[in-house]
């Protein structure tokens, strides 16, 4: 009889099974094979020491057919909230639990850092890739415009005397504090360099017609 009624209370589906720590020496599966081909299966629940109000959980997600998410929530204040995901590691020596990356509920990430601005991505360290893209509008082919009015060299000399720094480029104070975004500054950069490229060309046709008149003066000396 009690063999019996054990089996029928293993059977409900509402059991709550509760134990200290296990050791499972072999794979443990999550759920069972079901007929819905799109959405979330069971979950993993973490709870807290006192209050569980913030749902943690690891899931399954079918997208589609052969097309699935492995899921972690935190929290279920989406945009806003403290919830995070760390990942982290212990200090065997000192004890502490250190920070190597962390994702808000905000969806912000840091890596290296738990500070973060108004930036998606939050990075206290270098960065290596290979090829970095960056999306940027207002690319300044305007200055091959006949109406655009390039800063004379004498202004530009009066201007880097008194400010040390070209127009329209932040100063070393600014940079320092404010750091710089590369793809407006690559706009800024590009903009010099086709601001010089003007002035060389223009230097040329000088230079050229000098040339061409000596030229011509020492024609007349021949003759």
């Amino acid at each position: 009889m009690k063999k019996i009624y054990l089996a029928l209370v293993l059977a409900c589906s509402s059991v709550v099974v509760r134990a200290q720590s296990q050791t499972i020496n072999g794979d443990l599966s999550i759920g069972i094979e079901g007929t819905a081909l799109t959405g979330p299966g069971n979950r993993v629940y973490f709870n807290g020491a006192s209050f569980n109000g913030d749902e943690l959980s690891i899931y399954r997600f079918n997208r589609g057919a052969d097309i699935s998410d492995l899921r972690v929530n935190i929290g279920d204040n989406y945009g806003n909230g403290d919830d995070r995901f760390i990942v982290g590691s212990h200090n065997w020596q000192d004890g502490q639990y250190y920070v190597h990356m962390v994702v808000g509920a905000d969806g912000k990430v840091g890596i290296g850092t738990e500070t973060f601005g108004a930036e998606r991505l939050a990075v206290n360290g270098n960065i290596r890739a290979k090829e970095i893209k960056v999306e940027a509008t207002g690319w300044p082919d305007f200055v091959f415009r006949k109406d655009y009015k390039i800063s004379s060299l004498s202004d530009l000399d009066r201007y880097i005397k008194a400010n040390k720094h070209l127009p329209g480029i932040p100063s070393a104070q600014e940079v320092a504090k404010n750091g710089i975004e590369l793809g407006e500054m690559n706009k800024l950069l590009l903009q010099k360099i086709e601001e010089l490229t003007l002035h060389l060309i223009e230097k040329d046709k000088t230079i050229e017609g000098i040339l061409k008149r000596m030229d011509e003066m020492e024609q007349k000396l021949k003759k």
